[in-house]
């Protein structure tokens, strides 16, 4: 969960950076990326704990 927190954090400043430089502050773009960050964490720790009990 932490390296989630810290990869949308990441993402955050990145858009707040090149969105100061380029006066582009579309959020569009930056939501689904964040979706699809939760999205895949979300599957990647499901599909962990799935491979877990099956070699147990």
């Amino acid at each position: 969960m932490k390296s989630l927190f810290f990869v949308i954090v990441g993402a955050l400043l990145g858009w707040g950076i090149t969105g100061f430089f380029t006066n582009g502050f579309e959020t569009d773009y930056l939501f689904i990326l964040i979706i699809g960050l939760v999205i895949g964490y979300s599957i990647g720790k499901k599909k962990e704990k799935e491979e877990i009990t099956e070699s147990t």
